[in-house]
């Protein structure tokens, strides 16, 4: 019998390019629901027949139609009249090459043709619970695209599964399926599941391709369709194995090994459909791999094994015996004697940044060629602007916080410009960063409620709200300390109470600038009680000489003279607010160095002299870097980057509206970021600000490409890729 072609929203055009097996469908009695519920078969004999009685106990035709789908039964089972008294409503038979993804194919096919809403797909072979069928349907009828039974959770029942193939599913096919997809499934390898017809008409998708000819198509369909925001439902059911058979097409070695290599081909993206977004017209991503290479091979070269100053040997002393002080970030030395046992010194660490850094470049560069076409290899070239590069070879905490960062708001960017829902593997991934941090740069806190903004912006289903992202952007930032937190719990940690040095600086400061001497007696013993002894240790926009410097260091441990500090410098707050401010401002614009005519004190291309032999030698490239700054001094005036910072912010605002959320996340934490370097930065250094520099290079250089596109090319927006994309839409 040939069917009729009742197909709805299925455009012709899109409707040729169908992959489908040829089929004959020798039964079909019209289409009576909204639903309808396909069986593959082949060979099924009794299995089929004692789930369709089933089925008809439960009177499923009454809710749905029953297809059987057929991959060329011998067994007698298909006999046409036993079918119609099972109340099946079709038959399909596939006649074209393939298995169960063949089968299906013809099926679903088939079932759009005729109209269907939503298709339920349970195996012939009488292992499921038909009784599960209505919520299937309920859940489809309530706006759930995917919905997939699971024997494993609450309410399930597995009963007499084999314990190979029990913990094949539990412990490496849901698992690698639940992390490539970013959606948490239990039960990924049996086929009783069901598809809204929205889903599978999405060309982003490709059901209907000869790629799918054996068991691809379910592994498929479990790591895509989460990915591109469905929603997706898991319901529990019962599954049971006859005792002492196991009814299955799969063989025992090779046909596992074949699913095992299926999983990994869905996992790593083999059978998604290659977005032109990146890809099919646009730029090839290998220079900027090659680019993005040969930068680290650079860096490398120029740095390696990193310099060390005094800073970073005494983070390396906590790393090397346990002892850990909070004066410097504790995570940071934690990290560093994990990788010490494994090659003592800055190399380690070194390298840790150098791959953030030029993955980062890489990630933009690769998300940037559907919009910048060919200006996307410049991308990389930004990595070797003095002004970014120069820093990179010091071991600095400074350093490990830009380039974790902005390695996590490239991710960001790079999945942003896929189109695709953040997952919670990729949310994950940016925790950790985020974690990492925060860890080794506390008043760097003040960035992540924008980094999860924009995280939870990417995460969000079709129906977030900004409640949803400001809830993200607290408990996030939170949740990152709490990591920190735990590990720093476990650690033997001598407690110095760092800002005593802001609180002396300060104190230094307001002593001098009202001649009253306001700082405590531990202090004034070792230097001096009066304004003119205190005069030649203050400087504007200098290292307090009190702690670095001819005077030796004042820091205290003594829980008496801390608390009479903190006093001290609270009434000196409250009693000369003014002297404070202006204090604060004018080391604030010496950080700025503006109207300076050279540039603060920048990096140190050496190791210095220690006992564990580390030795650094000069070469080509790091003598390049560092006559950078008396060669090109604005390069590194924080002022010239923080202006170009908020004037491209603001035109990238008002020309780029499609993109204005992560604008506006991405300049807001660099502003954020400014913010407390007015109250504690100590000096005019240059790296106290490095974080703000890769967020001022990134911006004006799309500014600056945009506005070429524009000029050259005509082109008046920039546009993101899910515009031309009829898949879901991520936007707010």
């Amino acid at each position: 019998m040939n069917h009729m072609n009742n197909s709805e929203n299925i455009k012709p055009a899109g409707r040729d390019t169908w992959e489908v097996p040829a089929m004959e469908v020798p039964l079909w009695q019209g289409k009576k629901h909204a639903y309808c519920v396909v069986i593959p078969v082949i060979n099924e004999g009794d299995r089929i027949r004692n789930l369709l009685k089933r089925m008809q106990a439960c009177q499923i035709s009454a809710i749905a139609d029953i297809i059987i789908v057929d991959g060329g039964s011998t067994d007698g089972s298909m006999e046409l009249e036993a079918l119609k008294r099972f109340d099946v409503n079709g038959l399909v038979v596939k006649k074209g090459p393939g298995k169960l993804s063949a089968q299906l194919r013809c099926a679903y096919a088939f079932a759009l043709d005729q109209g269907y809403q939503g298709i339920v797909t349970i195996d012939g072979n009488d292992k499921d619970d038909p009784d599960a069928i209505p919520k299937f349907i309920e859940a489809l009828e309530a706006g759930v695209d995917f919905v997939q039974a699971s024997r494993f959770i609450s309410g399930g029942v597995a009963e007499n599964t084999p314990k190979s193939r029990d913990f094949a599913i539990r412990f490496i096919h849901a698992p690698a399926l639940s992390m490539s997809s970013g959606f948490k499934w239990t039960d990924t390898t049996q086929g009783f599941r069901a598809y809204s017809r929205k889903m599978l008409l999405d060309p982003a998708i490709g059901t209907f391709r000869d790629i799918f000819r054996d068991y691809e198509l379910l592994a498929y369909l479990s790591h895509r369709v989460p990915q591109l925001n469905y929603r997706c439902l898991e319901i529990a059911t019962v599954r049971r194995y006859p005792k002492g058979e196991v009814p299955t097409k799969i063989s025992a070695f090779r046909g596992n090994l074949k699913v095992l290599r299926t999983l990994a081909h869905a996992c790593l993206g083999h059978y998604n459909i290659k977005k032109k977004s990146l890809n099919d017209g646009y730029p090839s991503p290998a220079l900027a791999y090659l680019l993005c290479a040969l930068g680290f091979l650079f860096s490398v070269l120029a740095f390696f094994p990193g310099w060390m100053s005094p800073d970073s040997f005494n983070q390396y002393h906590d790393a090397k015996f346990g002892e850990y002080s909070d004066w410097h970030p504790v995570l940071m030395a934690w990290l560093w004697s994990k990788f010490d046992r494994v090659y003592p010194g800055p190399a380690p660490m070194l390298l840790l940044h150098l791959v953030l850094y030029w993955s980062s470049w890489l990630l933009i560069s690769l998300a940037s060629r559907r919009w910048l076409r060919y200006s996307a290899y410049l991308v990389p070239l930004l990595g070797f602007w003095p002004g970014l590069a120069y820093p990179l070879g010091q071991i600095w905490k400074d350093i490990a916080f830009a380039t974790t960062v902005f390695f996590a708001w490239a991710y960001l960017f790079y999945v942003y410009a896929l189109s695709r829902k953040l997952g919670w593997r990729d949310l994950g991934l940016v925790l950790l960063l985020s974690a990492y941090a925060v860890g080794v740069k506390t008043n760097g806190l003040v960035v992540l409620p924008f980094l999860f903004a924009f995280a939870a912006y990417l995460h969000a289903d079709r129906n977030v709200r900004w409640k949803r992202v400001l809830a993200f952007s607290v408990a996030m930032p939170l949740l990152s300390l709490t990591l920190v937190s735990g590990i720093a719990s476990r650690l033997k940690i001598v407690k110095t109470s760092p800002f005593q040095y802001t609180q002396t600086y300060d104190l230094l400061a307001i002593s001098v600038k009202t001649g009253e001497v306001l700082l405590p007696g531990y202090i004034t013993k070792k230097v001096g009680n009066t304004p003119d002894k205190l005069q030649p240790l203050y400087w504007v926009g200098g290292n307090n000489v009190l702690f670095y410097g001819a005077a030796g260091t004042m820091t205290t441990l003594d829980p008496g003279e801390l608390a009479d500090l903190r006093h001290r410098w609270q009434a000196a707050l409250r009693n000369h607010p003014a002297q404070y401010l202006e204090h604060r401002w004018a080391n604030f614009k010496e950080l700025m160095r503006w109207q300076a005519a050279t540039p603060a004190y920048i990096a140190n291309p050496r190791i210095d002299e220690n006992q564990y032999g580390f030795l650094f030698s000069n070469n080509s490239f790091s003598n390049w870097l560092s006559s950078s700054p008396e060669k090109h001094p604005k390069m590194f005036f924080p002022w010239i980057y923080v202006g170009g910072l908020l004037f491209s912010s603001l035109a990238l605002f008002a020309a780029a509206r499609k993109h204005r959320f992560l604008i506006a996340c991405v300049c807001g934490s660099a502003v954020a970021f400014i913010v407390p370097h007015i109250f504690i930065a100590p000096a005019s250094d240059y790296r106290y600000l490095y974080y703000v520099y890769f967020c001022s290079v990134a911006v004006v250089f799309f500014l600056l490409a945009a506005t070429a596109n524009r000029l050259i090319l005509g082109n008046t927006h920039l546009r993101r890729p899910d515009q031309d994309s009829t898949s879901p839409s991520n936007s707010l």
